[in-house]
């Protein structure tokens, strides 16, 4: 690795570093004070506070963002002072000023990978936890994701939560009397989550007397009951995707299918977060292509503004793909991957032109 090299990885590696510090600092900022009357209301402490908003920072999205803007940023500013037209000078092509943001590229998606599989989800489940620990009437069995729920005279067990569908899978719901003896019992293969009302399809139920062994039975194909549990609090009962890494996704995704469920949603997450490292390695290239097309009398700012122009159109396309992924009218594969080839192809244009 030359001189050269080593220069331009260190600027963008000091840029990174204050860029990714102050972004994030920004948005810690914004969420606590958004999210402040909350915790309040909750009692949480200090450290479970700071836990809670650790788990809300987006790195899957700073990381890359801020590598791009550092990459920019280093690459406007060799521009501006000339030093890009003294290697161009020199005989130094444009395919050869990338090695660097190349390589910065692959020590972030490294980087990212480690957040990903390493802290996020320990961060995430953590914070989860204590949510928890504020409803006692919800409980969670972080190896198989079961749920159970503790109602007034009622307990529910629910095996498959798809936060996406608004749907349960596996719910078996027992009531009781004032005694604690089983009175009612609906089992159902699915459940439509609403806001006031628990929609069982294929549904079996048990009625059971008090006094003795005398019980009813029959099956229903769509069941309304009222809503034990509001929606928004069950939902964050359940692990997401983001609290877990690539590998325990993997091993969750292939639990789910062995029992039968919809893992659309759960393979399109899968898919994003093993793209989500080869964006950093896609955007630097982009970025030190667009600034070695800058001439002097443009300045600074509107290399800037291209750049995150064109970063935001990319999370608007990656968004929209995903978006088609689970609704199922894209492969899950497919949905992922689609705009990591179409920012994959821009970014060879982008370096021929500034070549």
């Amino acid at each position: 690795m030359t001189i050269i090299d080593r220069y331009i990885i260190r600027e963008i590696g000091r840029y990174f570093a204050l860029i990714l510090v102050t972004v994030t600092t920004i948005y810690i900022i914004a969420d606590f004070f958004e999210r402040i009357d909350k915790m309040i209301e909750l009692e949480v402490t200090v450290t479970q506070a700071v836990l809670l908003i650790l788990s809300r920072i987006p790195l899957e999205h700073l990381i890359p963002a801020s590598i791009l803007l550092a990459v920019l940023v280093v690459f406007g500013l060799m521009a501006k002072h000339n030093e890009m037209a003294a290697l161009k000078t020199g005989g130094v092509s444009m395919f050869r000023c990338i090695k660097a943001p190349l390589v910065a590229g692959l020590g972030t998606a490294l980087f990212l990978f480690l957040c990903a599989e390493l802290m996020l989800p320990l961060v995430r489940t953590a914070a989860n936890r204590y949510r928890l620990a504020a409803d006692k009437q919800l409980q969670i069995n972080p190896r198989d994701q079961n749920l159970w729920l503790r109602g007034e005279r009622f307990i529910a067990n629910i095996r498959h939560v798809d936060i996406e569908k608004s749907a349960a899978f596996g719910v078996t719901l027992n009531f009781f009397d004032d005694r604690f003896r089983l009175t009612r019992r609906v089992e159902a293969r699915r459940v439509q989550l609403g806001e006031t009302t628990w929609t069982c399809h294929n549904a079996f139920e048990q009625i059971i007397s008090p006094s003795g062994g005398d019980f009813s039975a029959r099956n229903h194909k769509r069941l309304d009951m009222p809503a034990f549990f509001p929606l928004e609090d069950l939902k964050s009962g359940v692990r997401t995707s983001s609290e877990m890494g690539v590998f325990e996704l993997a091993a969750y995704i292939r639990t789910v299918a062995a029992e039968g469920y919809d893992t659309i949603a759960l393979q399109v997450d899968w898919q994003a977060k093993v793209t989500y490292p080869l964006v950093c390695i896609l955007l630097p290239v982009m970025a030190a292509a667009i600034a070695g097309r800058t001439r002097r009398r443009q300045g600074l700012a509107v290399v800037v503004v291209v750049g995150l122009g064109l970063s935001f159109c990319f999370w608007v396309v990656q968004s929209f793909s995903l978006a088609l992924g689970y609704a199922a009218f894209l492969p899950p594969t497919l949905a992922a991957w689609i705009p990591i080839l179409i920012y994959a192809a821009t970014t060879a244009i982008v370096l021929l032109r500034a070549e």
